[in-house]
């Protein structure tokens, strides 16, 4: 697969496995716009796919997803929300962050709340 293969199959599907060693392969054809770390599932990095961006998670060891993003809000709302979820994870919330769901699913909020303190602890 080559760089524009891989921008043009991003751009028609909106979602794209991939291996580890293949992203790592053709990231350099591919401008770096942001990097967050998630501590919980590798950095959560935006790119820019020709005039396209994608946001490249990190799902599983050796295993990367890209999801086109329509525009730099979109991704800054994306990045958000992903980081967000990523928090109440690191809280121990139980919630889990779904990869593979389709670029143009709805957004649905992830339903994880921490328990309320338990009285029995006063």
């Amino acid at each position: 697969m080559t760089a524009e293969e891989l921008a043009t199959q991003v751009e028609k599907e909106g979602l794209v496995v991939l291996p580890e060693a293949t992203w790592n392969a053709l990231a350099p054809a591919f401008e770096e716009v942001e990097r967050h770390p998630t501590f919980i599932a590798g950095d959560l990095v935006l790119v820019r796919l020709g005039d396209a961006l994608a946001a490249v998670e990190e799902p599983k060891p050796g295993e990367r997803v890209l999801r086109r993003l329509p525009d730099l809000e979109a991704a800054h709302a994306f990045v958000e929300d992903r980081m967000a979820t990523y928090d109440r994870m690191w809280d121990g919330c139980g919630c889990r962050v779904d990869y593979y769901a389709p670029p143009d699913a709805e957004a649905t909020p992830a339903a994880c709340e921490l328990p309320a303190p338990s009285d029995a602890a006063s």
